[in-house]
C-alpha cells in the first residue's frame, strides 16, 4: 500500500502589523504577517511558508500607492503583485488555523515533501519554491531560473 508524504504543522507564529497586540475576535480592521513552520511527521525540521492574513480595509491600506516604496513593487513602480495574502472578514484565530489545517490536509499525499511543499506554496509562498522549481528543471534536462522576477 502506498502512503505518499505528508505534511504537518510545526507551530504558527503571528507577528501584528506596527507590533500591535493580536486583533480581538470579531474585530474587522487588522493585518499581520504568519510564518507557518511545516515539515513532515516523522521529523523535527520544519519549512517555512510565510503570508499576510488581514482584513480588506487593511489590503486597502496595503495597496495604497503612497505606501508601495515599503514593499515588493517590480521594477517601474507600477506593478505590485500579491501572494500570499489571506483575507479575512472579521479576525479568528479559530477560524484562521482551521483553514491553514486544512490547506496543509488538502495537499497531500503526494510522492515526496517537496510536492507537497510545492501545493502548499501555491497559497503560502514557501521559503524554498525556487530550489524545487530548479530541481525539477534539473530532473527533466532543463536549465535553472536563472532571471530574478523582481530586478532588472
Amino acid at each position: 500500500m502506498y502512503s505518499g508524504a505528508v505534511a504537518e504543522i510545526k507551530s504558527i507564529i503571528y507577528q501584528w502589523r506596527n507590533r500591535e497586540p493580536e486583533p480581538g475576535t470579531g474585530a474587522t480592521h487588522f493585518a499581520g504577517s504568519v510564518q507557518l513552520l511545516i515539515g513532515e511527521p516523522d521529523d523535527d525540521h520544519a519549512d517555512s511558508f510565510d503570508l499576510i492574513v488581514c482584513s480588506p480595509s487593511r489590503l486597502v491600506e496595503y495597496a495604497d500607492p503612497e505606501n508601495w516604496n515599503h514593499y515588493r513593487v517590480l521594477p517601474g513602480g507600477n506593478v505590485y503583485p500579491l501572494a500570499g495574502v489571506w483575507l479575512m472578514k472579521s479576525w479568528s484565530r479559530s477560524d484562521f488555523e482551521a483553514a491553514v489545517y486544512r490547506l496543509v490536509a488538502a495537499c497531500g499525499p503526494g510522492p515526496d515533501f517537496g510536492v507537497v511543499a510545492a501545493r502548499i506554496g501555491r497559497l503560502a509562498p514557501w521559503e524554498y519554491d525556487y530550489r524545487y522549481d530548479d530541481q525539477v528543471n534539473r530532473a527533466a534536462s532543463v536549465p535553472e531560473i536563472s532571471n530574478s522576477f523582481w530586478h532588472d
